[in-house]
């Protein structure tokens, strides 16, 4: 009966044992994939913060260059009245 306690007594110690390994092992991976995760994140707001910066860029750009079409369509036809009067006056 001794003997038989015994090797139960080792095997609940050894299914401790080898079941604290496995949880050890699990944290592990699990912290790993915690910081991957949080890199991750990381780079993901900086990328979207450039992406902001440059949407706001290309919008900038995008109102000159529709100021300067502006401009110039309106240079065009003050351009052609300008013609359209001239002979007018002589």
């Amino acid at each position: 009966m001794v003997v038989l306690l015994l090797v139960a007594f080792a095997g609940v110690v050894g299914v401790k044992y080898y079941t604290s390994m496995g949880m050890r092992a699990l944290e592990r991976r699990l912290h790993s994939v915690q910081a991957d995760l949080y890199s991750v994140k990381k780079q993901r707001t900086n990328k979207d913060d450039e992406q902001k910066g440059a949407a706001k860029d290309e919008e900038a750009f995008e109102e000159r260059i529709r100021s300067m079409k502006e401009i110039i369509s309106d240079l065009e036809y003050r351009l052609t009245t300008a013609k359209e009067v001239e002979p007018a006056t002589f």
